[in-house]
């Protein structure tokens, strides 16, 4: 596996936990650790983002490294993988 799939893979994890927690704390808001497990996964899911965009482009339309120039269409998009 490269790097390129390994930080996209980690970044899904982190993401995937950001909702997971998200709902659990719909029903439990004053849960402090559950609380400090989100802060802890949108932390590094945030770092894992900003290694990945400056590596390979932006993952989203949300954030454009280079709001002069529209680098979306550049690079092969996140989810597809190289023949």
């Amino acid at each position: 596996m490269d790097e390129r799939q390994k930080l996209l893979e980690q970044i899904m994890a982190y993401d995937f936990c950001l909702v997971d927690l998200g709902l659990f704390l719909d029903t439990h808001p004053s849960d402090a650790n559950a609380l400090k497990d989100y802060r802890m996964c949108y932390e590094e899911s945030q770092k894992l983002r900003k290694i990945y965009e400056e590596k390979y482009g932006p993952l989203s339309l949300r954030h454009l490294p280079n709001p002069n120039c529209w680098q979306w269409v550049d690079s092969p998009w996140p989810w597809e993988k190289e023949a």
